[in-house]
């Protein structure tokens, strides 16, 4: 379809939803992949805003009308989010010369990876590519959304990744979501190292309970030396996480020989994006929930823990990785636990 064909039908929505506020938004480009879906380009964040209309009436009804999946950016944001892969770009040359022969295999297949995003929406992603079967590689995986993404890409494009799930246990995660985590790396072929820690958070646990913590830092940082202890162990060189928020230059570290790429982020993902990317994998997507079980405890404390996860929620949006929509869900999680 072209702009003016969309402009059509967003100018009769908004008629017939007597939406008077600002002027008929422009769209600047209509791009269509090949499963038909829709991405329309706007000027700015502003006509982004009146395209979608409020709680996105007008792109709901526009994707009823068209019978097509629609997504929707602004000019602005794909010009930061270039801006990022670039930087990510940057990172890979820095850190080129000190490469293992298996750690230059993965960064030049995440160069072709970012040399698509760069085109990204005007082309469709392609994630298939032919990787060494052999080559080590290990994931932190956690069974939620951005990690399922990260476990899809990888086995999308050739890699036969290690997905290491750290149970800490029942206060922490529910025993059903463990269980889906199980289920679909079986569905997939993915091999899932499930190690269980022991014992090991009970100082945590108290002071939780006390009030006088906000458990996720010391729990990532948990979960992350159980992590490397297991990378150490199998000789393993490349780690990739889920995480979305360490982008640009941030998103690869390379210490002690050991190359750790937070892929959503080297890649700028969205939540939207990996959110589609994980259900396209087989993964049901639920209702909205900010953190584990015991980040939900720990709000019944006060405002000294609720503070820390609005917080956290707030820099996800400020940095693109969450709508305005998804932020808004995750706040009345953290506010009605």
């Amino acid at each position: 379809m072209k702009p003016n064909q969309i402009s059509e039908h967003v100018d009769a929505i908004r008629q017939e939803l007597n939406l008077t506020r600002g002027i008929s938004p422009r769209i600047e480009n209509v791009y269509e992949h090949d499963d038909s879906s829709l991405h329309l380009v706007t000027s700015d964040r502003s006509e982004k805003s009146l395209l979608l209309g409020p709680g996105g009436r007008v792109v709901a009804e526009l994707a009823k009308r068209t019978e097509r999946k629609i997504t929707i950016y602004g000019t602005d944001e794909i010009l930061l989010r270039r801006h990022r892969l670039r930087l990510t770009m940057s990172r890979i040359e820095e850190i080129a010369l000190d490469l293992t022969d298996s750690q230059k295999i993965v960064v030049t297949w995440l160069k072709h990876l970012i040399e698509q995003e760069l085109s990204y929406p005007e082309n469709q992603i392609h994630y298939k590519s032919v990787i060494r079967k052999n080559l080590k590689i290990a994931l932190a995986f956690s069974g939620g959304t951005d990690s399922t993404a990260s476990t899809r890409i990888l086995t999308e494009s050739g890699f036969i990744p290690d997905a290491i799930l750290v149970d800490l246990g029942h206060h922490f995660q529910n025993p059903v979501d463990i269980k889906l985590a199980e289920d679909w790396c079986f569905k997939q072929k993915v091999n899932l190292v499930r190690i269980g820690v022991v014992g090991a958070s009970a100082d945590l646990l108290e002071r939780v309970d006390a009030g006088r913590i906000h458990p996720c830092g010391e729990c990532h940082n948990k979960i992350m030396a159980c992590i490397r202890e297991y990378v150490i162990q199998t000789q393993c060189d490349v780690l990739v996480t889920g995480e979305l928020l360490p982008s640009g230059r941030q998103s690869i570290t390379l210490n002690e020989g050991l190359l750790i790429i937070h892929l959503p982020a080297a890649l700028s993902l969205s939540k939207h994006r990996t959110e589609t990317i994980a259900e396209e994998s087989g993964k049901k997507l639920f209702r909205r929930k900010f953190g584990c079980n015991l980040v939900a405890k720990s709000h019944s404390k006060g405002w000294k823990n609720i503070g820390p996860s609005i917080f956290r929620v707030l820099r996800e949006l400020e940095a693109g990785v969450l709508t305005t929509g998804q932020s808004l869900e995750y706040i009345k999680n953290i506010v009605q636990e």
